[in-house]
């Protein structure tokens, strides 16, 4: 297995698999959501996509990512604009930024969380630049959560 892109057709979402046996080293950006199967170094960033990182990934970077569904490998600091799940078979060695955190039972996480208000003001600007600009303007003038 290779990397297969698939381009959106009639408002369907971008995917992208990086599979078993490759291995990708540099900068990676994306839009909608990204498999991860095979080896990456470097760094990965999304606005608001999704990033797997499958059973057999192994990814050592610096992740910026809206969500973060990890099942292989991990070495790198992320941060996560939405949430990060940490599954039963999934190893993380750094540092998380996330507003939500969930970790399966036999997971291995070595590492800091900060669970702050940063990290969720962050996941509401993005929200609020995706908006329509009517719906922007609106914002401004009560303040983001609105009043």
């Amino acid at each position: 297995m290779g990397i297969r892109l698939g381009k959106a057709n009639g408002g369907a979402p971008d995917e992208g698999l990086i599979g078993q046996g490759v291995e990708v080293s540099g900068n990676i950006t994306f839009a909608d959501r990204l498999e991860i199967e095979g080896k990456v170094t470097g760094k990965i960033s999304s606005e608001g996509g999704s990033l797997i990182i499958g059973e057999f990934g192994t990814v050592k970077a610096e992740i910026d990512i809206g969500v973060c569904v990890i099942h292989g490998n991990l070495e790198g600091d992320l941060t996560a604009r939405s949430r990060v799940e940490i599954h039963r078979t999934g190893r993380v060695a750094g540092d998380l930024l996330t507003p939500i955190l969930i970790v399966e039972e036999g997971a291995i996480f070595n590492g800091a969380v900060r669970m702050s208000q940063e990290a969720v003001e962050r996941k509401a600007l993005v929200e609020v630049e995706s908006e329509p600009n009517e719906i922007q303007e609106k914002r401004k003038t009560r303040g983001i959560f609105g009043g």
